[in-house]
């Protein structure tokens, strides 16, 4: 613990001056007494010193959670000795909301005491926040000279994207043999149950339906569907955004997108990856599984925009990133010219595309009088540079609610070669 002289000090010096001065000019020892007071507790601030004894400890449940969810910080103090009226406040980042008990308290303990404070906390944004970092203020004696500590119990906690279940059945266009959700409709070799037939000459003696052969008195044997896979490759457009920055900006929103549909692909056994495409491009090989989860989500996590005049061609990207056939959602606000030709080179290599537009308007939201012009100009724009990829048949969602997703479902089931594909 350090001491630090409060402001009082100063205006007890300065009135201790006054009073002098007044002494000294008037001839009197009036002005003297009013002010003797004031030198005692002085003295008294400096010469009686106590040092409280007492512990805390404090811990942030969970560290890892998504958008929106609560943090418990559980704070624990025990007193060896008495402590004065103390003040004790969570140091919270700017992004955090206190939305349960409070992050600053004032108290006093009693010798041996110990004492539970708690409160939750929430992060609207993604990110990697530290938690746990504790300060103190105490009031001994006069309240001149209170002692200040700090306490760190640094803990990162790691916020990931919200993920909006998707409840619509959504099957890829092109699916290959594979583990998977999607069962053929015609047999063959696979784990899903298709049907029991009789017996031809070449089946395998361990397919034998041995329950319907003992009844039929006749050999049977058991069908299978095999199983298929697809591959999805979610395209992140890292080049612009905008929005306000304490709320969410149009990369946010489409992070958000993205991990709603990794969720949903991973969950259907598919092969899911990423890529972020800017001035810096990295990505996710495709795999399934629940590690291929997490791998994405860290990824997501520290997506940025890397403002530069060059970007990497999308032809350089190796094929084991993009597997031919597979569906690519590009994730864009078009705002950048460049995303244009590589939505350009991907149909051209017939990819099977679905177009996800992210409106800057919705997210900057501004209540100025011409924030309405300025969105139905945007809209004409974008209409205009999308008309090429409707001739082309890809399927395109204008982001127009919190959700970019929530139109999803009805754009694709609208297009003919969508539903043709299911």
């Amino acid at each position: 613990m350090q001491r630090r002289n409060s402001i009082l000090n100063a205006y007890y010096f300065g009135l201790l001056l006054l009073g002098l001065l007044l002494s000294v000019w008037s001839r009197r020892l009036e002005p003297l007494c009013v002010v003797l007071p004031l030198v005692m507790v002085l003295a008294y601030s400096r010469l009686v010193r106590t040092q409280p004894v007492f512990h805390v400890q404090c811990a942030v449940t969970p560290v890892r959670a998504f958008e929106g969810d609560r943090l418990s910080v559980r704070i624990i103090l025990k007193a060896d000795t008495a402590v004065p009226p103390m003040e004790l406040w969570h140091l919270l980042p700017s992004e955090a909301v206190c939305v349960a008990g409070s992050a600053r308290i004032l108290l006093t303990l009693r010798p041996g005491e110990e004492r539970i404070l708690e409160h939750q906390v929430t992060f609207a944004r993604r990110g990697v926040y530290t938690l746990g970092r504790l300060y103190s203020r105490l009031h001994t004696g006069a309240g001149l000279q209170p002692l200040l500590a700090e306490y760190r119990h640094d803990q990162e906690c790691r916020i990931y994207p919200r993920v909006e279940p998707l409840r619509r059945y959504l099957p890829p266009w092109r699916t290959h043999i594979s583990f998977g959700h999607y069962v053929s409709r015609a047999a063959g070799e696979g784990i899903e149950f298709a049907g029991i037939r009789p017996y031809h000459s070449g089946d395998r003696i361990r397919r034998i339906h041995w329950p319907a052969s003992l009844k039929r008195q006749q050999f049977y044997v058991t069908e299978y569907a095999p199983e298929y896979n697809a591959d999805v490759i979610i395209l992140l457009d890292t080049l612009v955004a905008v929005g306000n920055t304490r709320e969410a900006t149009t990369l946010d929103i489409a992070v958000r997108a993205a991990a709603s549909l990794t969720s949903y692909y991973l969950s259907q056994k598919n092969r899911v990856g990423l890529v972020s495409y800017g001035g810096v491009c990295t990505w996710v090989l495709p795999s399934s599984g629940q590690q291929q989860w997490h791998r994405i989500l860290e990824a997501l996590l520290t997506t940025r925009t890397h403002f530069s005049y060059l970007t990497k061609d999308i032809t350089l990207i190796p094929p084991r990133v993009l597997p031919p056939g597979a569906l690519i959602y590009v994730l864009t606000t078009l705002l950048d010219p460049r995303i244009e030709a590589v939505l350009h080179d991907l149909a051209a290599r017939a990819f099977q595309l679905v177009l996800v537009v992210i409106s800057p308007a919705h997210a900057m939201r501004s209540a100025h009088p011409r924030a309405e012009a300025s969105e139905r100009l945007w809209r004409l724009e974008t209409g205009m540079r999308l008309h090429p990829f409707r001739r082309l048949g890809v399927p395109i969602i204008l982001q127009e609610a919190e959700d970019p997703l929530l139109y999803l479902h009805p754009s694709l089931a609208r297009d003919r070669a969508w539903r043709r594909a299911r």
